[in-house]
């Protein structure tokens, strides 16, 4: 490595450094300008206003002396910068002291906490100017020539690496029922990956002002722990972290089966050409340099989204009815998070869409049934029974020969059952929870009741699953005891007839 590089790399550095800071400062003045919106207040934003313009300058100060095209320390006049930087720094710190008394004579004490903010963060810039603004720091690896090399050898490391160490081998999707999935014009989930919790709080309160739900962790490690377990539509992820940088990362998630096709956006205050370059080519979807423009910001994040989402929408949609009584709520989540995963790990090939009941708005002035999507017209029927086949329905709904359904769950079944006799559809897995239910005593009509319902439940396998002259099975379906098993079994099962159905239909 040359000397010549050596300053490049450390000037990169530098910059990745000042500007860290620097974005600090625009971001706290841009949310205490926002939060002034409703109510005016012309006083505070004419010095909040020169706070920010201190922050450009700054920034273009950095841009103008210490730019990529310099090519040794000679090139610069280090105390003529240093000196400028501080003036402006000067600016900035003088502004929010007559800002803090402001807003301390008015009672608005929920604007000190971002002034303190962005006090503490010019006093971070000053400290860097102090200490690496010089030519012994400039002319002595770093953190970027780490990354540099990590990409350089991930080639080689790739070949040898079993990403799923890094990760959960099997991802736990009894967890994922209660992460809200987004939808076309709803926002998103988006985990945000950062060392800096400064960072993260910006991002965080910028992403739930642009109506995003935001999840901060603070390394690699612990966002690779995260997505083993939960479902986010889109990583934003800082690129020079310490342990876990954000090109290991990234390579991780695009060699893992059931992330590989989740958006990353980098995030860094690093402009080297040649990194954002190796980024797309490990790939990142998108990079924006840090301080981030809040306008660019959300168009980039906008554009990516609406890009996968696309993507979703023109592979083939699979619809997987889930019928059950409600003695199974336990299963029924488990299903959820099965085929919140399967979507994740089969995105460029399917979307499967379920249909809960609890998912429909329904109403008082009709019946379950003529409001749930009729489970004929779905692609994949699921059924699970235990201990009850279901509430009765209403005498207006009949089989052809007027004869009345014991439940809800049979006259699914039944609709499953003789829509794929007649066209071939919906593909039918049928599970039967065997662990013991238990029943309350203290009430004889309970007791009673929930005798009568699980003797339906008997009755109602033998008539769909048992031939009545030599008892053998005239239909499969599957057992089970543990939840843990069910959902191995779930997974492994509707992945596997999803795979099948795109074979077939190819």
């Amino acid at each position: 490595m040359t000397k010549l590089s050596v300053f490049q790399h450390k000037l990169a550095d530098l910059r990745h450094d000042l500007k860290t800071p620097i974005g600090h400062i625009l971001g706290y003045s841009e949310m205490l300008q926002e939060e002034l919106e409703e109510e005016p207040w012309e006083e505070f934003q004419v010095d909040l206003v020169n706070v920010h313009s201190s922050g450009d300058k700054l920034l273009a100060l950095i841009e103008d002396n210490l730019a990529a095209t310099k090519s040794s320390v000679h090139d610069i006049d280090i105390p003529s910068v240093q000196f400028q930087l501080r003036m402006q720094l000067n600016h900035i710190t003088g502004y929010c002291e007559l800002l803090q008394d402001l807003a301390e004579d008015e009672k608005r004490v929920e604007l000190i906490g971002d002034l303190n903010n962005i006090i503490q963060a010019s006093t971070v810039f000053a400290e860097i100017v102090e200490n690496k603004l010089s030519i012994h720091y400039l002319e002595t690896v770093t953190e970027l020539e780490k990354v540099k090399q990590e990409y350089d050898q991930s080639t080689e490391k790739t070949k040898n690496t079993d990403f799923s160490e890094k990760t959960s081998a099997t991802t736990n999707m009894t967890e994922t029922d209660d992460i809200a999935v987004s939808t076309m014009g709803e926002g998103g989930i988006i985990l945000v990956v950062d060392d800096n919790p400064t960072n993260l709080d910006l991002l965080s309160r910028r992403l739930k002002r642009q109506g995003y739900h935001p999840i901060t962790v603070d390394s690699g490690q612990a966002a690779l722990d995260y997505l083993a377990d939960n479902i986010v539509d889109l990583v934003l992820l800082d690129l020079v972290m310490p342990q876990m940088s954000g090109t290991e990362v990234l390579t991780i998630i695009r060699h893992n089966p059931k992330l590989r096709n989740l958006p990353v956006i980098i995030l860094s205050a690093h402009d080297d050409m040649d990194i954002i370059v190796k980024c797309v080519l490990l790939g990142a979807d998108d990079y924006l340099f840090k301080p981030y423009n809040p306008i660019l910001l959300k168009a980039r994040l906008a554009a990516t989204l609406e890009k996968y989402r696309l993507r979703q929408n023109q592979v083939p949609r699979l619809e997987v009815f889930i019928s059950s009584p409600g003695d199974v709520i336990p299963e029924r989540k488990v299903i959820r998070g099965i085929i919140n995963v399967l979507n994740v790990e089969l995105a460029d090939r399917v979307r499967l869409v379920p249909v809960f009941w609890e998912d429909e708005p329904l109403l008082a002035s009709d019946t379950f049934q003529a409001q749930i999507h009729p489970a004929k017209n779905s692609d994949i029927y699921l059924g699970i029974f235990w201990s009850r086949l279901g509430s009765p329905l209403p005498d207006s709904i009949t089989r052809e020969d007027g004869s009345l359904y014991d439940s809800g769950s049979e006259y699914e079944y039944e609709d499953a059952y003789y829509g794929y006799k007649n066209n071939g559809k919906p593909e039918i897995l049928v599970y039967r929870k065997m662990s013991e239910a238990f029943v309350s005593l203290a009430d004889r009509d309970n007791v009673m009741a929930a005798i009568a319902q699980f003797e339906k439940v008997d009755s109602f396998i033998e008539r769909w699953f048992i031939d009545p002259e030599d008892g053998s099975y005239s239909g499969a379906y599957h057992c089970f005891e543990q939840l843990e098993y069910f959902e191995e079994m779930v997974y492994k099962h509707l992945k596997k007839l999803v795979l099948q159905q795109l074979e077939t239909n190819h």
